[in-house]
């Protein structure tokens, strides 16, 4: 399992970790790191996380699993998986974007200090967001 340039397999849907310590999570075809195809539901162990420094400022990652088993794909997860990866998580993160159009049809033309503030916190909300959204669903989960 593994993604280069976003593209390729990534686990998801981890469940709560079980009294044994596995998690059950299904295995994902991803675009983009988008989820795009459910392939298999496993039970596994979540190891840690190595991370190694790239060549030009970047950075790899590698996530050690244990697989125990396979249990059948949940529609259910599935289901919540594309809602919070292609409609909440965008709306989340572009919501403010189109809000801010809407109340502002003049942005740009007024004071350089506010159209600045509003791009920086844009970002700001942008990158922010879904990591503060996947630090606290991991601890949720109990997650390494």
């Amino acid at each position: 399992m593994s993604t280069w340039n976003g593209i390729g397999t990534k686990y998801l849907g981890f469940s709560r970790r079980q009294p044994d310590g596995s998690h059950h999570a299904t295995e994902w075809f991803v675009i983009s790191y988008m989820p795009v195809v459910p392939l298999r539901r496993y039970r596994l162990v979540v190891g840690t996380t190595e991370y190694t420094p790239g060549a030009v400022g970047g950075s790899t990652s590698t996530t050690a699993y244990r697989v125990l088993g396979r249990s059948p794909v949940r529609v259910l997860d599935v289901l919540a998986t594309y809602l919070a990866w292609w409609i909440v998580g965008p709306a989340l993160v572009l919501g403010p974007f189109f809000l801010m159009a809407r109340a502002a049809p003049d942005f740009g033309r007024g004071s350089g200090f506010w159209s600045g503030a509003i791009v920086i916190g844009g970002l700001v909300w942008i990158v922010g967001l879904p990591l503060l959204l996947v630090s606290r669903s991991r601890r949720w989960r109990d997650l390494p």
